[in-house]
């Protein structure tokens, strides 16, 4: 016998193997109830059912089921919350917060869920995944509600008021990613916090973006009229006002490049009304007839020596270089107008100053690594389209309150951002015009923490504790 347990009797040495092997099993804590009310409870396979009562951990593994007018909030290490809302069967199969490929793998086979992404979410939409039985949902510092329906919601559906009349925000996504390599990150100042984001192949882009490029990065996007911009590495540009086919409002895009280069080709909006379109730039505002061309700030964009005509072109300046690959553009500044056409360039170095045209291309515009926008082949409708739903058929419903969400079916993705909806069952996945009143009508969507949630009585007052699962019923919790 090995000498560490020569002196240990039989009944405790056994003890402590037992101890042992109950640690070397116990399952991994990823979270704990932050709020519950009503008859929940969670299982692991093998194991008996535990009461969910405010504080109980979560743990990976776990199957949690919530009763009628029953529902749980889930605070995970990451900072996600989840509220699992009632008649619910949502299961924790994978939760990696810790790892060095941070994932989590979530499925819910009933009910409804609304979730607010943590840390695990923040670079890709591939690390948060919740599994149904039509599709995969996958989410990117996300927002959103997902709900697995059979006539339940159309049950809720038809007991909604429908005389009164609530307004349903318009999807306010203006464009997106169609290629990207790299680090991009995005920002927007009409994000409460300006958070930023950090974007990925389909993610939403919105107006009032600011949208940043690393060393080896450049973004393809594509937006609603078609226009198609590449941005490229270690640059930066807003798309400072876009507006297309939305109520009350002119279609018109305007853009700033503050630094680096972009390659654009202009959409429907600079085809039908040239006076719509332009791109801001430190040295000068362009606009366009129709065209597609590049735009390169050198240095700071602009510079206030003097500039030596004859070194320009083989010794690059800083200031603004252009060059149209189709069409014509014009540039505007407080030197005058300059046009230029395909398939010439100039040069400007700043605001007071005239272009200086060249002969043949400059070196530093030859052989432009970064994808030009017209070899990109994304379909609008595919990208943007979206349909009126009639009815409350049963399947799956999505709807997005901010983030990346992408909903995954027979290998096809279809991309969501603010204020859309989607609907898929195992046929198809379908971007509906508008969130279904069931949806908007929901009152468990928010994950509120217990403070908030205890303020609204009006809501979970009404909630009752009286299921088969009590706080008295006895459990044996065993290791098998």
């Amino acid at each position: 016998m090995n000498k560490t347990f020569a002196n240990i009797s039989p009944l405790l040495l056994a003890l402590l193997l037992c101890i042992a092997s109950s640690a070397h099993s116990a399952p991994l804590a990823v979270g704990k109830i932050s709020f519950s009310r009503g008859s929940n409870a969670a299982q692991q396979a093998g194991s008996a059912p535990r009461v969910l009562g405010n504080g109980a951990e979560i743990y990976q593994g776990d199957n949690i089921q919530t009763a009628e007018r029953s529902f749980v909030i889930i605070e995970f290490v990451d900072g996600a919350k989840i509220t699992v809302r009632p008649n619910s069967n949502f299961s924790i199969d994978q939760y990696q917060a810790q790892a060095s490929h941070p994932q989590a793998t979530l499925s819910l086979h009933e009910g409804g869920v609304h979730t607010e992404s943590g840390d695990i979410a923040k670079n890709s939409p591939d690390n948060f995944e919740i599994k149904t039985d039509s599709a995969t949902i996958k989410g990117q510092q996300a927002n959103y509600s997902v709900r697995v329906c059979h006539e339940d919601c159309l049950a809720e559906e038809t007991t909604l008021d429908k005389t009164i009349s609530k307004a349903k925000p318009a999807a306010s996504v203006v464009a997106r990613i169609a290629d990207i390599k790299g680090e991009v990150s995005v920002s927007n100042r009409n994000d409460g916090n300006n958070q930023q984001r950090r974007l990925s192949l389909g993610a939403p882009l919105y107006s009032e973006d600011y949208i940043r490029s690393g060393k080896d990065s450049y973004v393809l996007m594509v937006f609603k009229d078609g226009e198609k911009i590449t941005l490229q590495a270690e640059s930066e540009m807003a798309i400072a006002d876009y507006h297309y086919q939305q109520a009350n409002e002119k279609n018109h895009a305007l853009y700033r490049l503050t630094t680096g280069g972009m390659r654009v080709l202009t959409g429907s909006i600079g085809k039908t009304n040239k006076e719509a379109f332009a791109i801001d730039t430190p040295v000068g505002t362009i606009g366009i007839r129709g065209t597609g061309f590049d735009l390169l700030c050198q240095g700071e964009c602009l510079t206030t020596q003097a500039v030596n005509n004859q070194d320009i072109k083989n010794h690059p300046q800083n200031g603004l270089y252009s060059y149209v690959w189709q069409g014509q553009i014009v540039i505007v500044n407080d030197a005058g107008e300059f046009e230029l056409a395909m398939p010439n360039s100039n040069y400007l170095p700043n605001r007071n100053s005239a272009a200086i045209d060249f002969t043949g291309l400059p070196e530093l515009l030859k052989n432009n690594p970064f994808p030009r926008p017209d070899t990109d082949n994304s379909n609008l409708e595919a990208l943007f389209a979206a349909i009126k739903q009639r009815g409350v058929p049963p399947g799956v419903y999505v709807h997005v309150e901010k983030g990346h969400v992408q909903l995954k079916i027979q290998g096809h993705t279809l991309d969501l951002g603010k204020d859309e909806t989607a609907y898929t069952n195992q046929q198809e996945a379908l971007r509906l015009e508008e969130q279904q009143e069931f949806q908007q009508e929901d009152p468990y969507l928010q994950p509120l923490d217990k403070s908030q949630a205890e303020k609204q009585q009006g809501i979970y007052s009404q909630l009752s504790d009286g299921d088969d699962i009590t706080a008295n019923a006895n459990y044996q919790c065993v290791n098998e």
